[in-house]
């Protein structure tokens, strides 16, 4: 019905997050480390990288396993926007709205996502983020620059759309397989 997800949630989501951030930014700044792993920068860097559902892990598992040239097509078309976070490309010409395939994906990327980025930062491999970004920021940059110039945030980033792409590669098989089915 043209609702966008982010954009509900974001009326409660981002006042907390945005808190959560400023009281990190304040600490640094203070001299003292950033304590609140979870802030908007986190949000956006571990739980909508291409795009709501992580969709840049459902382009770049169409890359590596699609047999099928309309979903290729697709993908071409989508990877730039996807770079900065957009993903209606993948969301209406996949698609995956309205698509039983690729529904639980797009709900099991984000929640592993957050989840790793959460426990990388915990363990202290990648740095807890204290500097907001735009949300169109491209991925490793994002994670780079969030938690002040550490390449091990933008790494962390990188695995967690690499993970993002092990949860898509299966059900993109078994979409490809059904359109096959259902061209028969």
């Amino acid at each position: 019905v043209g609702l966008h997800g982010d954009n509900m949630i974001a009326g409660v989501i981002q006042p907390i997050t945005l808190t959560l951030m400023l009281e990190n930014t304040t600490a640094v700044e203070a001299g003292k480390a950033a304590t609140n792993i979870v802030n908007w920068s986190f949000y956006r860097t571990f739980l909508a990288t291409g795009g709501t559902g992580m969709v840049l892990g459902l382009t770049l598992a169409i890359f590596l396993v699609s047999k099928r040239a309309d979903n290729r097509a697709i993908a071409k078309v989508a990877i730039i926007p996807n770079l900065f976070n957009i993903g209606e490309i993948n969301m209406f010409g996949v698609p995956v709205v309205l698509n039983p395939f690729l529904i639980i994906p797009f709900i099991l990327a984000p929640i592993v996502s957050i989840t790793f980025g959460y426990i990388m930062t915990y363990i202290g491999f990648c740095p807890v983020m204290y500097v907001t970004m735009p949300w169109t920021m491209p991925p490793f940059l994002m994670g780079f620059l969030a938690a002040g110039g550490s390449i091990m945030a933008g790494i962390t980033q990188l695995l967690a759309i690499a993970l993002s792409v092990l949860i898509y590669i299966p059900f993109v098989k078994m979409y490809e397989k059904n359109q096959l089915d259902q061209t028969k």
